[in-house]
């Protein structure tokens, strides 16, 4: 991968507030977690380049890597709301 960018994995997203904090801060939102499905509306519509999950109980790093842009080797910050 050649993306070697810092990145950001979000769980219990909300609104994606921390998205927009890590963008503003030079980072790339790859993975957002939220099971409200009018969130994870807003967060698709705001990120449209990031993996959106449903339900924190399935997520998991082989699902990470199969369906995000996530690189391993790259800088990664793994945020998390209050749930």
């Amino acid at each position: 991968m050649e993306n070697n960018k810092p990145q950001l994995i979000s769980l219990f997203a909300g609104i994606e507030g921390f998205g927009l904090a890590g963008e503003l801060a030079g980072y790339e939102l790859v993975v957002s977690c939220e099971i409200n499905p009018w969130c994870q509306m807003v967060n698709q519509h705001h990120f449209p380049g990031a993996y959106h999950h449903g339900d924190i109980k399935t997520l998991n790093r082989q699902t990470i890597e199969n369906k995000s842009k996530w690189n391993p080797l790259a800088a990664t910050i793994v945020v998390g709301g209050f749930p």
